[in-house]
């Protein structure tokens, strides 16, 4: 999970970890990068207002990599327009849910949906 804010962090990732998943946390772009590519992880989500590094550059770096660019990404977002959005699900992502939208309960079960 490539996050800056504790509060979603806890809160989805929280969730998530209680559900079974193993969560490994990213607090900026290019952290999340690196770790997406030092490891194999079922799943990238992504929040799209980051440091170091923005939300639609991270989508494009791990699309260009051999070893993530199959890797399903789910973009976890509040700070996105209507045009932006279009535009980062022809990216290629998996899926995107607006952070204000979505419960823990329900990112959890999507997620399931996605993996399985």
């Amino acid at each position: 999970m490539i996050e800056d804010e504790d509060v979603f962090i806890d809160m989805f990732g929280g969730k998530l970890a209680q559900d079974g998943y193993d969560m490994t946390f990213a607090k900026n772009g290019a952290w999340g990068i690196r770790e997406a590519l030092e490891n194999k992880f079922d799943l990238i989500m992504i929040d799209m207002v980051m440091p170091a590094m923005g939300g639609e550059e991270i989508i494009n770096k791990l699309k260009l990599e051999e070893s993530t660019k199959d890797t399903p990404i789910v973009v976890l977002s509040a700070s996105v327009d209507d045009e932006t959005k279009e535009k980062i699900e022809q990216m290629g992502i998996t899926a995107f849910f607006v952070k204000t939208h979505i419960i823990p309960s329900e990112l959890s079960q999507k997620i399931k949906e996605i993996l399985f």
